[in-house]
């Protein structure tokens, strides 16, 4: 980990994702801080988080081709500077709700652009395959701490009536992030001629095909999708779990959220070690998909706990289940990286999006009517069993499918 910080290409690459990363917080909190504010409504609140997922649900995957067809920079940067128009603009119409709804998307669409660019450049940038965990991991737990620190300064600002500060500050991060983006070399570099000559619907159609002819990212498809419906139905409840179940003060909420992203990030700086270890980036998500849904379970003896001894047991609740959801996403964008051919990677990066943010948005939705069928703690504890369940299954078929391969491969070997 030390060695890829000492390198002078991947520091600029990162510091300008953690600024970038920073101005997307930042937005986010004061975005649903203004609306609320303006119409006192759930509803609308609930609409702008959906307004900030649902480009990179539906775009995705038509931006995956452009991203093996232009160079890398031309997408980060250009949807840097995209978005320092969309945030400023904000400014004008921070009394307006529906105005902030229709940025709110457009912001939205700069990010799922900047995403897809992202990640498929990560292989380029970090050279060395053997890397690419390294650098997954330092994404991920940056990306949690980033999560923690940008509402936590939006917030001092609203607190002291500075919303349009809030504003120029996200648009300069992400100015920042469009010059250090735009200094780095290897980002430049054009796509094979092949790429550019084929026709933009036969490169997203080959770009399909080719994704799932490799069996290794079949299999992570595959597993993504009950791991992003759990995911996004146990975000949707957690909230509700600690303020109307714990009755947690707003310095106790702000420390579970504190242990939630602390666990991720150890999650995710864990991943490369038990990548080795594992020798199986398969074997490790069925792995902590498992313990992730093991870990929501146990907030049954955790409200038990939580009556008896305090809110202490809450943060040992929050850290557990954090450190297995930030560690089970290192090992699906590993398999991407490192096992998807590189013509096909921008088109397999917003594949992957498209899936994991739409089935993120399946298990918000789903979150409610859990809520109301099972209560809300339930909402949380029985999803967490089947994911447990699930994964429990699908370690036994995928071990029988490798037994039934070797057997069928060794009367060929003795012909």
């Amino acid at each position: 980990m030390l060695e890829l910080l000492k390198d002078r290409v991947y520091i600029r690459y990162w510091l300008a994702v953690v600024v970038s990363f920073l101005g997307d917080a930042m937005t986010r909190i004061t975005l649903v801080y203004l609306v609320a504010r303006l119409t006192h409504s759930p509803m609308m609140i609930a609409l702008v988080v959906m307004m900030q997922l649902l480009p990179s649900g539906v775009l995705a995957a038509f931006i995956g081709p452009l991203a093996d067809r232009v160079p890398k920079r031309v997408l980060l940067v250009g949807s840097d500077i995209a978005r320092i128009l969309v945030v400023l603009a904000m400014i004008p119409a921070r009394n307006s709700v529906w105005a902030l709804i229709a940025l709110t998307l457009a912001e939205g669409v700069g990010k799922a652009f900047f995403e897809t660019a992202r990640i498929a450049a990560v292989p380029k940038v970090v050279g060395d395959p053997k890397r690419i965990p390294v650098a997954i991991a330092l994404f991920q737990s940056t990306y949690q701490t980033v999560n923690l620190c940008g509402p936590a300064v939006a917030g001092l600002l609203i607190a002291v009536g500075s919303i349009p500060v809030v504003f120029v500050l996200d648009a300069a991060t992400f100015a920042i992030s469009a010059l250090l983006l735009g200094s780095i070399a290897v980002l430049r570099e054009m796509p094979s001629s092949g790429q550019v000559q084929e026709s933009y619907w036969a490169s997203l159609r080959s770009g399909v095909r080719g994704v799932l002819a490799v069996p290794s990212l079949r299999v992570l498809l595959t597993l993504a999708i009950p791991a992003t419906i759990v995911f996004g139905l146990f975000t949707t409840n957690i909230n509700a779990q600690f303020v109307d179940v714990f009755k947690l003060s707003g310095f106790e909420f702000g420390m579970a959220q504190a242990m939630l992203a602390g666990g991720a990030a150890i999650g995710a700086l864990s991943g490369p070690a038990l990548i080795k270890r594992f020798g199986s980036s398969s074997g490790l998500l069925l792995a902590s998909m498992g313990l992730f849904g093991l870990a929501m379970a146990e907030l049954a003896p955790t409200q038990w706990l939580w009556e008896q001894t305090g809110w202490g047991a809450v943060l040992q609740w929050c850290l557990l289940t954090g450190l297995f959801s930030g560690l089970f996403q290192v090992p699906i964008a590993n398999t991407l990286l490192t096992d998807m051919p590189e013509e096909l990677r921008g088109r397999g990066v917003g594949l992957l999006n498209a899936i994991t943010v739409n089935f993120t948005i399946v298990g918000v939705l789903i979150g409610g009517a859990a809520a109301d069928l099972f209560g809300i703690a339930g909402s949380i504890i029985v999803p967490g069993l089947v994911l447990a369940a699930f994964s429990a299954v699908a370690v036994l078929f995928l071990r029988s499918s490798q037994r039934s391969a070797e057997e069928a491969a060794v009367p060929s070997r003795s012909r």
